[in-house]
């Protein structure tokens, strides 16, 4: 039975019954469709688990830390109230991740660095390319054109102008998206997941 997002912990809607059902079906708070259920941390002894409350993170923050914990092979899982559980052994860990997460964060609210013409013009090919794939979610030229642009934006600071917890959300949904390319997901999957790229990047191209 699933009831919290794997990527923000938001509680899905009621009628999801807490089960994976139709994939068009998006998490309230930070759009991921739902599908097939990523592996998750198991329930164990508490003594050998670490939680972190994440409540007054925001969502995009929230993804943030659940992309980072995926790409260092961290499971974990969420439980009521936005509270994120990680094995015991693997705390040292996720606290330096989330102090990379927090100086990044302050190094672009100082305004210092962005991602510049480069992550400009990624996220507007990425837009193109979205926008084309949810009509034609089978076509591979397509599909490589959004991995293309999709790994651009994810190794990028955010263009002048936009603030890091949204770039994290284009980020998240860019990584959905070529997770879907990548596991050969069915086409309505694809399709939908490119849709969410391209109706959230419609207000920054």
């Amino acid at each position: 039975m699933i009831t919290f997002c794997s990527r923000c912990g938001d509680r899905f809607r009621e009628e999801l019954g807490g089960e994976w059902l139709d994939p068009a079906v998006r998490c309230r708070d930070c759009g991921l469709a739902v599908g097939d259920p990523p592996p998750m941390l198991a329930r164990g002894p508490a003594d050998d688990e670490v939680e972190y409350d994440l409540g007054e993170w925001p969502a995009a923050e929230r993804g943030a830390a659940t992309t980072a914990l995926g790409g260092a092979e961290i499971p974990y899982r969420w439980e009521a109230e936005l509270v994120l559980v990680v094995p015991a052994v693997t705390e040292d860990e996720v606290d330096r991740l989330f102090d990379e997460l927090e100086e990044t964060d302050e190094l672009d609210d100082d305004g210092s660095v962005d991602g510049g013409e480069e992550a400009q013009g990624a996220m507007a090919d990425l837009f193109v390319a979205a926008d084309r794939l949810q009509h034609d979610p089978a076509d591979v030229d397509l599909a490589a054109d959004v991995v293309e642009a999709a790994t651009t934006v994810r190794a990028c600071l955010p263009p002048y102008g936009i603030e890091r917890p949204v770039w994290r959300q284009i980020q998240g949904l860019a990584s959905t998206l070529v997770g879907d390319l990548e596991e050969a997901a069915e086409e309505d999957v694809v399709s939908a997941d490119a849709q969410a790229v391209r109706d959230y990047l419609r207000d920054f191209v």
